[in-house]
């Protein structure tokens, strides 16, 4: 991984976890400071996440992040649901032991952080799993897709309400679909992830 690659994955898990929030310019200074990274990977980043619409350049100031409009996450949210059913029906025909252990993993990680009321960890936990997810179901592209689509679903602030039932509810529902994935429960399974994704529809 490059640099650039690097700086790019840890600034979209900044934003996908409440790290930046909407309401805030930074510049590619300061998160090369805060990711103690050199400066010239960080704007390289930036400009990517500029590219793809994540971020917008503010003229003689910085950066901030992209607004998403209500009609922007149900659209976001109907592709991601495009990608995760047959991501997960794919996982129910091969029924991989080790797969099957990856995603049990990164599920418990999301319950140990909801029940603990930290919603950073959990956040980076629910985008590790569905990342993983995409990646063992479909492909890295897809993987890839995923989560630049699961970075713009942005509703919640970290810092805000710790410990939200809803978290926990969709922690619980990571462990459920594993056990259905497990099991080779497709139909049951894709309706499961397509539920869980509706979280962020709050």
């Amino acid at each position: 991984m490059s640099l650039r690659e690097e700086a790019l994955e840890e600034i979209r898990t900044a934003i996908s976890v409440g790290d930046l929030g909407e309401d805030r310019i930074f510049s590619a200074a300061g998160l090369a400071k805060t990711l103690g990274m050199s400066l010239s990977p960080v704007r390289e980043a930036m400009m990517s996440l500029v590219a793809d619409g994540t971020v917008e350049a503010v003229p003689n100031r910085g950066y901030r992040l992209a607004p998403v409009t209500p009609e922007d996450l149900e659209e976001i949210l109907t592709l991601r649901r495009l990608l995760a059913g047959p991501a997960v029906v794919a996982l129910c025909e091969v029924r991989d032991p080790q797969v099957v252990e990856v995603l049990r993993g990164a599920a418990a990680a999301a319950v140990t952080a909801a029940e603990a009321g930290d919603r950073k960890s959990f956040f980076a936990a629910d985008r590790m799993f569905h990342a993983l997810l995409l990646e063992h179901g479909l492909g890295a592209r897809a993987a890839a897709i995923g989560l630049h689509l699961r970075d713009q679903s942005r509703t919640v602030d970290a810092a805000e309400a710790p410990g939200s039932p809803a978290d926990a509810e969709s922690a619980a529902q990571l462990v459920d679909l594993v056990e259905l994935v497990g099991e080779g429960r497709a139909d049951e399974a894709r309706a499961l992830v397509e539920e869980n994704l509706g979280y962020f529809e709050g």
